[in-house]
């Protein structure tokens, strides 16, 4: 009887080509997809920081009642007049800057309020941050950013950059 005779070492071999081609095809798909997933994540990721910077940074401006001269085109410094009382307080002035992170192409946001202890807003994801100013301070009104960041979080793919203006609401003549 020829039917009891069991698998051909043809047909085993056979199988095993079919089933490494559908192996490697479901393996490459996979890759594929979880680079697609995890370069889609770190986009977003380098997204919501640099967002997260620019409403934050935006908010310092806005609720500023003045540019501080210390102010450059890397460097943010700004008078919030926190108790109202018309007369600039070394508490009351909130410094934007960068800060290197030891890859030599990133840095981290770093955002201190008077004298107290820096507040990393961003960790690692800028690599440039150009503020412009309408008028020299302390009689500017109007702060641009250029905020560059790394959209793929280590691996140093393409580069965005986030733009805002900025008008100070609480501007006034007093210094």
């Amino acid at each position: 009887d020829h039917d009891d005779r069991g698998v051909t070492l043809v047909e085993l071999l056979v199988v095993m080509v079919l089933l490494s081609i559908v192996l490697t095809i479901t393996m490459s798909a996979f890759q594929a997809s979880s680079r697609v997933f995890n370069a889609t994540n770190d986009d977003a990721t380098g997204l919501a920081e640099a967002r997260k910077v620019s409403e934050r940074m935006g908010r310092d401006i806005r609720n500023a009642r003045g540019i501080d001269v210390g102010a450059t085109s890397s460097r943010l410094v700004v008078w919030i007049d926190a108790n109202s009382d018309y007369r600039r307080q070394a508490s009351e002035s909130i410094t934007w800057e960068l800060e290197p992170n030891g890859d030599g192409e990133h840095f981290d946001v770093i955002r201190r309020e008077g004298t107290t202890e820096q507040i990393i807003e961003a960790r690692s994801l800028v690599s440039q941050i150009a503020f412009t100013y309408d008028v020299p301070a302390p009689e500017t009104t109007l702060v641009q950013a250029e905020v560059t960041y790394d959209a793929f979080v280590g691996v140093g793919a393409q580069e965005r950059t986030l733009y805002f203006v900025q008008r100070l609401r609480n501007a006034d003549d007093v210094t």
